[in-house]
Order: structure tokens, then sequence, then C-alpha cells
């Protein structure tokens, strides 16, 4: 059975890996990736639980719902419309 683990490096990032555990040894079957932050290491977890899906044909017993996220440190707002009002004042 997959199990995603997180694991502190030197660097102070937190790595996200997906492991199988055989006894108590853990045997690394995918590394995702490493993140600074927690946005960045809930991204990574939710990458690491659709790689397991894909990597087993299973789908999660109980899935997330998925939403969507803005983040708005990251976002650039490139043009600005009025659609909202004009729906509103139309109806």
């Amino acid at each position: 059975m997959l199990r995603i683990r997180k694991v502190k490096t030197k660097s102070g990032s937190t790595a996200v890996q997906v492991v199988q555990y055989a006894g108590h040894s853990a045997k690394i079957v995918k590394h995702i990736g490493s993140a600074k932050d927690d946005i960045d290491r809930e991204l990574l977890i939710s990458k690491a639980q659709e790689w397991i899906e894909k990597y087993t044909l299973q789908s999660n017993l109980f899935p997330e719902q998925k939403q969507n996220v803005l983040i708005v440190e990251r976002s650039e707002c490139v043009r600005v419309t009025h659609d909202f009002a004009y729906q509103f004042f139309r109806s």
C-alpha cells in the first residue's frame, strides 16, 4: 500500500514522497518534490495523491472536493471587466 510521507530536509524544506512500507523500513517509490511553505506543500501532497490514484488505478475512498484556488501573491491582474455589475443590473 502506497502512502505519502513528508520529510524535513537540511535546507528547511519539506520533501513529499510516495513510499511503500515493509516492516519498519520505507521504500521510496516516487519523489514528488520539495516545498518551502505550507501552500506549496499542500499542492505537492495533492499531486502525490493524484499520482497514487493513477499508479494504482484505484481512486481514493474519501475523495476531497476539488476547489479552484487563486493564490493572490502569485497572480497578476491582466484586465478588469464590469460583467458582474452588468449582469446584476440587467436582471
